[in-house]
């Protein structure tokens, strides 16, 4: 049964788009109904009952009534379905959709680390790739993200990340940027961005004007980029005009202001860019010359609502700041922006504009013609460049930020016991906080030749840890985890972690190795006497294995640090 429904899912890919369509022109766009437009701004959340019930049953009738433009192919497609099944149930749902419209479809995700997904390829974090500073292995990056991508139907990306990890103390930047230097960010990310594009994905970078300054999240509330004009110029917007010039096919306005720029407020508040028509329309689009697609954040997070007295008024400000594709909007935006224009209310030119743009995307990623193929299956050895791309990133982004007394390389035969306390979190968004996948790391440890014991965090008053209990250890390498939304809230180390790092100051320094395979600032915030410390970046197989081919001394650490560590104040501050 699994055999025919793949060979189906393959024969439909190839043909089930050509058999009812015919090739589509720039100008195309011209001959849609006004809801088709409408449309073709609405980029939607797969969600079957919705559709169904709004099109009488039928998803034809969906798309005849709501023309949208496509789906974001994210968590809600997948519930209630088995991982194991997800890899299909993605493609079929890919399928029956645009079999289903009459107009072609654009599919999306964010696709930031990879595609964690059964059999594909988990990608190291952004600013792994900025300690591996290569820019063959950032085209590479692109590549293979693109082409997995596409054996999933998925041709547009909401990645990679531009923001500059300038604050240590955000809470929603740091491993997601590529790095503070904004060089540095332009000449790896440009090349991952050709990597994606030219292997048929359109990419996007985001969040404009740029995250990484605030302390706060934007998914909980409105933040700021505080940095001047001249500044903003020197920094953050220095990478997003350098990669509008190199035609980046997307750009994400964030939940973010830039008072410098900013002049009209809104109950007495500046509103975020995707509420802005100074920052989208006059700076992004006319100032800066961008020619392609805004496409929102979320509309769903708290610094996008609460605005206006309604949802539906939110979406509807934002599209008329200059936001081409709403992402995950209601319905009644649809049914409300074709009143308004009927009444004059909307002028059909920012319409026009906008369907414009997202036309020339899919015209470009060969969206518009009759020969699209929807899926496109990878062979084998493109499989196996995609995992060595990440291996190879993560062996080049390992950094030693100090080993004071040269401890590194240990070995089986003189350090015979390790523990390897697995410093995580626990919460309903963040799971276990990659502590399942963390048992990796010992297990790669183990097949070394190490005896090695593991256990979650340190309490050190009341498990009786003391210097006597560390004799039992040759060494006790100390695994931190602390990444982005695992859970919600600052970065710092809390409660169980928070005594964790009490423990560990306390033992004596030539035992402890501290690997932080998440924020890189971890290790000078609670770890700045432990005498041999690793930022990783990334809590995944390949750097696990990447780690400890470092500490055996079979790889060189050649990582480069994309961030200064050493930072105690803010651009902003200075």
């Amino acid at each position: 049964m699994r055999f025919k429904l793949t060979t189906y899912l393959m024969v439909l890919a190839c043909t089930c788009f050509a058999q009812k369509k015919k090739d589509l022109s720039i100008d195309d766009w011209k001959k849609l109904s006004l809801r088709e437009k409408i449309g073709q701004t609405m980029l939607m959340l797969p969600d079957k009952e919705s559709e169904l019930r709004l099109g009488n049953g039928r998803l034809q009738d969906f798309f005849k009534r709501y023309p949208v433009t496509g789906f974001f192919m994210g968590w809600k497609l997948f519930v209630n379905i088995p991982e194991e099944q997800r890899v299909e149930h993605l493609k079929k749902s890919v399928l029956e959709y645009q079999d289903a419209s009459n107009l072609p479809l654009i599919f999306q995700q964010d696709y930031e680390n990879g595609i964690s997904l059964p059999g594909m390829t988990s990608l190291p974090r952004e600013m792994a790739l900025g300690a591996a500073n290569s820019t063959g292995l950032s085209y590479n990056y692109g590549m293979s993200l693109a082409k997995e991508a596409k054996s999933l139907g998925v041709k547009w990306v909401l990645h990679p990340v531009a923001d500059l990890s300038i604050n240590p103390l955000n809470p929603i930047v740091n491993t997601r940027a590529i790095s503070d230097d904004p060089d540095k960010a332009i000449r790896l990310l440009s090349q991952q961005i050709k990597g994606l594009q030219n292997t048929g994905v359109a990419a996007t970078i985001k969040h404009f004007p740029g995250d990484g300054m605030d302390n706060r999240d934007q998914h909980l509330t409105t933040t700021v980029n505080s940095l001047g004009m001249d500044q903003w110029k020197q920094y953050h917007g220095k990478v997003f005009q350098a990669l509008i010039d190199s035609g980046v096919a997307a750009i994400m306005p964030g939940h973010i202001t830039l008072p410098a720029c900013q002049k009209q407020k809104l109950n007495g508040f500046f509103p975020p860019a995707t509420l802005s028509k100074e920052l989208l329309t006059d700076l992004l689009k006319k100032e800066m010359r961008f020619k392609g697609v805004i496409v929102s954040d979320a509309m769903t997070m708290g610094g996008f609502r609460g605005w206006y007295p309604d949802q539906l008024e939110g979406e509807i400000q934002s599209f008329l700041a200059g936001v081409d594709v709403l992402l995950w909007p209601s319905y009644q935006f649809m049914d409300t922006v074709e009143a308004r224009i009927k009444r004059g209310e909307i002028p059909i030119a920012r319409l026009d504009d906008a369907v414009s743009r997202i036309w020339a995307m899919k015209l470009k990623y060969g969206l518009l013609s009759k020969n699209n193929q929807l899926i496109r299956q990878m062979s084998p050895e493109e499989r196996e460049v995609s995992f060595s791309t990440a291996r190879s990133i993560a062996e080049k982004a390992v950094t030693l930020v100090r080993d004071r007394n040269s401890v590194i390389p240990i070995n089986p035969g003189t350090t015979k016991k390790i523990l390897v306390i697995a410093v995580t979190t626990e919460s309903r968004k963040g799971g276990d906080g990659g502590l399942h996948v963390l048992k990796n790391f010992a297990g790669a440890l183990e097949k070394k030749g190490f005896s090695v014991d593991f256990q979650r965090n340190l309490l050190y008053e009341t498990q009786g840890w003391n210097e006597d209990v560390t004799k039992k250890y040759d060494k006790i390498i100390v695994a931190v985890v602390r990444q982005t939304h695992t859970p919600f809230g600052p970065l710092q180390l809390y409660d169980d972690e928070a005594q964790t790092a009490w423990g560990v100051n306390a033992m004596p320094k030539d035992k402890v190795i501290v690997v932080s395979f998440g924020s890189p600032y971890i290790l000078n915030e609670y770890f700045e006497r432990v005498n041999t410390c690793i930022n990783a970046y990334s809590n995944g197989p390949e750097m696990h294995n990447a780690v400890v081919k470092v500490l055996t001394g079979e790889l060189k650490a050649e990582g480069i640090s994309p961030v200064k560590l050493e930072r105690k104040d803010t651009l902003a501050e200075n």
